[in-house]
């Protein structure tokens, strides 16, 4: 009897049944359809000081995947002119976002400040923000739109906290930067060059980035990468400050924790550095136009940062610890600051 037919069926069936066992691939229904509200809260006192990048917030709304918006008519001619964000085969999303910066000198009661110390200064500002992303990329283009000096109500916002934690005043308010409206254009690209997990559980991923800045508050070109270590990471683009083309934690695909079946569960240690040359920053450079308070700034600023995450169904908490090292001339001694995000996935 010819056994050559019977050993044949076997492996067929042997076959059959190992791809039929496979993990299926990822599928991204429940991430396309998820919006991301989050929001950032920056201060030094997380660092026991109070001085030159002091508080931070920002409001930040991310959508759902728009890739059906533009598909025919003049949405789709509109959305192909739009560079980096263009390509028809990745996920898109629009982002809204509102925040306010404050930066102090290092000595705040002296009503006249010094003029080798940090200007006064603040920053309110609307950004809006289109991204194109795929499991391995994600590209963010960034309009922001504000105003520098006393209508960002930087002095309002920070002696209102001083006076409702019992602090005094900061005195040198009267010598900020005058106001003037400022407009920045940022552009980033992202990869998620390594994701693995170790035994279905553990993971690692590794995110370098790339982008400039183009405008009258801040010119700058920046390189940098993150680095998350833990368990069921979140499957998106990092943890990041409140900077421009900040908007990088909208899940990738069902994987992720805040839409998944199968873990709603994570928690995670992560590091990251950013480097920036810096060709023009108004809060140490001055007004655009006017005479005003200014320093000479360093060219070269990078920040370091490590940081811890947890995700428990669909909200993410992660605090972040940084370091920048010296922006100005004559700069003491580094900035550090705490940052703490609280997103919502819906």
């Amino acid at each position: 009897m010819n056994k050559s037919p019977l050993l044949l069926t076997a492996l067929l069936a042997l076959s059959a049944s190992a791809l039929a066992q496979e993990p299926a691939g990822p599928t991204f229904d429940r991430a396309r359809k998820a919006p991301v509200f989050t929001i950032y809260f920056e201060n030094d006192t997380f660092a026991d000081t109070d001085r030159y990048y002091t508080n931070g917030a920002k409001l930040s709304w991310i959508s759902g995947d728009l890739s059906g918006w533009g598909r025919s008519g003049g949405q789709q001619a509109a959305l192909e002119r739009v560079p980096l964000v263009n390509d028809p085969g990745t996920m898109k999303n629009f982002g809204f976002a509102f925040g306010q910066n404050i930066y102090t000198p290092r000595d705040q009661d002296r009503v006249i400040p010094d003029p080798n110390d940090r200007p006064y200064a603040g920053w309110s500002y609307l950004e809006f923000s289109l991204l194109s992303k795929s499991p391995h990329q994600l590209d963010i283009i960034s309009l922001q739109v504000g105003m520098v000096g006393p209508h960002s109500y930087a002095q309002e916002v920070q002696n209102g906290f001083h006076d409702w934690i019992r602090n005094s005043p900061s005195r040198g308010w009267d010598s900020q930067l005058h106001d003037e409206v400022g407009v920045n254009l940022i552009v980033e690209r992202r990869w998620r060059l390594f994701a693995r997990a170790f035994d279905g559980a553990l993971g690692f991923d590794f995110v370098p980035h790339i982008g400039a800045s183009l405008g009258n508050v801040a010119t700058y070109a920046n390189i940098g990468a993150s680095t998350r270590l833990g368990f069921n990471l979140p499957e998106d683009f990092g943890v990041d400050l409140i900077r421009s083309a900040g908007v990088v934690n909208t899940p990738i695909d069902d994987n992720d924790p805040r839409v998944g079946e199968r873990t709603s569960l994570s928690l995670f240690l992560f590091a990251g550095a950013d480097g920036r040359a810096v060709a023009r920053d108004i809060f140490l450079d001055g007004n655009t136009f006017r005479d005003s308070p200014s320093v000479d700034k360093e060219h070269f600023v990078a920040d370091l940062s490590v940081g811890a995450g947890l995700v428990l169904g669909r909200w993410q908490l992660t605090y972040t610890h940084v370091l920048r090292t010296r922006e100005f001339e004559g700069q003491d001694k580094p900035n550090r600051f705490g940052s703490v995000t609280l997103s919502r996935t819906f």
